[in-house]
């Protein structure tokens, strides 16, 4: 199966040290699929000469494209992964953010795909994803028309129970066709449900408003609650709207690290507060040296790698 690894990122050193750890991660610890190709995928500018001449020499083949920089919520340029990757490249698209580590072979990874099981794969939201909707199934009959009505056959299996499909778009897996169907739906819709929220936060941010929110007498329109994780809902309402058939990845494949046999580890702020613009200088050694004791798998696993890193490249 024809794999390419997509990257978005930043140009700055922030995103690039994740970045080079990532691709480093796959290289190593990636399986059968150590070896495919890496698009990186930049924000208005391209990368800088040394950056580039650093990941070509030693985690080639690698490909590097620039697009322009999506407009709403920060996460929303993720979704040019959709375009600045040829589909007819690829069997299957495998997403990833900057902040993610791979510790263990993806070898079956991609196995619901090559078996025709699904065409979509990615990990389900958690409590902070799904509960900052405040209705999903209104959005759903808003952006999805008639596939409203199918209450099974697009809905996902979870815990003996169906479900819409709502992500953490971390990690995701997508098919060649599915990427052209979602490719614009999934930006216009993260538009669309963005500048409803600003409206909306606007007008409740209003004293009088805000007053009469917080005693009730009101009652917010707002149809999500904070706007981070619009992106998400919207890469899922695309995949509904365009009758994807979607399959939840393990939790295993997109960790904040609480698993002993995690396979990606998902470095989330709230629970990695390290500097990540100094990963790689004498300024790391002090949270590695803390993350090595840690009590939590991710965390031991990241100080192992990072050292690893820092002895071969720094």
């Amino acid at each position: 199966m024809r794999v390419k690894l997509g990257i978005v990122s930043e140009t700055n050193s922030k995103f690039i040290n994740q970045v080079k750890l990532l691709i480093y991660s796959l290289r190593k610890n990636g399986g059968l699929y150590k070896d495919t190709p890496v698009v990186l995928i930049t924000n208005d500018k391209p990368i800088q000469k040394k950056d580039r001449e650093f990941l070509e020499k030693h985690f080639s083949p690698i490909e590097f494209k620039t697009m322009p920089r999506l407009g709403a919520i920060p996460h929303t340029s993720k979704l040019n992964v959709f375009h600045a990757i040829d589909p007819s490249t690829y069997d299957a698209l495998l997403f990833m953010d900057c902040d993610t580590v791979i510790k263990a072979p993806l070898d079956s990874l991609f196995d619901p795909i090559e078996k025709g099981e699904a065409e979509f794969l990615c990990r389900r939201g958690g409590k902070s994803d799904r509960e900052s909707f405040v209705d999903f199934d209104s959005l759903v009959k808003e952006f999805c028309g008639d596939n409203y009505q199918e209450k099974t056959s697009l809905r996902v299996n979870f815990g003996g129970e169906k479900e819409w499909p709502m992500f953490n778009t971390g990690v995701f897996v997508a098919t060649p066709n599915v990427a052209e169907k979602i490719k614009d739906d999934s930006i216009q819709i993260t538009y669309k449900i963005f500048n409803e929220w600003r409206i909306r936060n606007i007008i409740e941010s209003i004293p009088l408003f805000s007053f009469l929110y917080k005693k009730g007498i009101l009652k917010s329109k707002k149809k999500v609650i904070p706007s981070w994780p619009i992106e998400q809902g919207a890469v899922a309402l695309s995949c509904i709207k365009n009758g994807v058939k979607v399959q939840y990845l393990d939790e295993i494949y997109n960790s904040w690290g609480n698993l002993e046999d995690l396979k990606i580890l998902h470095c989330f702020k709230s629970a990695y507060k390290f500097d990540r613009s100094k990963m790689f200088t004498s300024d790391s050694d002090a949270w590695i040296k803390e993350y090595e004791k840690s009590d939590t798998p991710g965390k031991v696993f990241l100080a192992e790698i990072m050292k690893e890193y820092k002895d071969k490249y720094c």
